[in-house]
């Protein structure tokens, strides 16, 4: 049977698709970006909670690194905000990281019914389509959107590895979610950083006003700059598999 593609536009909307083995997570402003970032630089796990009293018990308990934010906030008591560029080999190597996030880890936390979760940004993007392609199973791309809504990133992200995936892998799809994020990421792929900036106009302000917004927003459309597939090997804990 030949392997199908969906696309989920916003968490909220995740309990009307159909569900498929293998799913992935995006965030790409900025929860998987930051979570392939840090495991490219040697932390050993990530995990990702909806709550962020669990990463402070955990913190206390266990010792470990615990990042996020509320509404690009930082979080008191945690050590960095949900930011990529701060996952830096000096601050995370050989270390155990546990995460809350406003959108990222809430997505993540209303995902049920598949067999496996992969973590997916533009800084994994070929990774992430061979390991697909490899695997051959149906595939539902899961957009963490922004506040509960879209978020045009995410969306030309899943429209990029839609458009891979049907292309090159033979992969089919009929839900018309996934012919609008191709359709979109067609018209955005020559430069999607420029396409967003243009065409989110809070994004736009934000990194106008804010240096350390813009560093993770110039970092994330960035592609392929690892060659890792982050893998959830058991509930809400993202691993590299050897």
């Amino acid at each position: 049977m030949t392997p199908s593609i969906d696309i989920v536009f916003a968490p909220d909307l995740y309990r009307f698709h159909e569900k498929h083995q293998n799913i992935v997570l995006i965030d790409i402003l900025r929860f998987t970006s930051t979570m392939i970032t840090a495991l490219a630089n040697g932390a050993l796990s990530v995990e990702a909670y909806a709550e962020a009293e669990i990463p402070l018990k955990l913190k206390k308990e266990q010792q470990y690194v615990i990042c996020g934010e509320y509404k690009g906030a930082d979080i008191d008591g945690y050590d960095f905000n949900n930011s990529p560029v701060s996952m830096t080999r000096e601050n995370v190597s050989g270390k155990k990281l546990a995460f809350c996030t406003t959108n990222g880890t809430y997505t993540r936390s209303v995902i049920y019914d598949y067999e496996t979760i992969l973590a997916g940004a533009f800084l994994n993007f070929s990774a992430l389509c061979k390991r697909l392609s490899l695997d051959n199973k149906s595939v539902t791309l899961v957009c963490s959107g922004s506040s509960r809504r879209p978020a045009v990133e995410d969306i030309l992200f899943a429209g990029a590895v839609a458009s891979y995936l049907s292309e090159k892998s033979g992969f089919d799809y009929i839900d018309e979610s996934v012919f609008m994020a191709v359709s979109l990421y067609n018209l955005a792929k020559n430069d999607v950083e420029a396409f967003v900036k243009k065409n989110a106009p809070g994004k736009r302000i934000i990194t106008e006003t804010n240096e350390k917004y813009a560093a993770d927003f110039d970092y994330v459309f960035q592609t392929d700059l690892y060659d890792i597939v982050p893998e959830e090997t058991s509930a809400f804990k993202f691993e590299i598999k050897k």
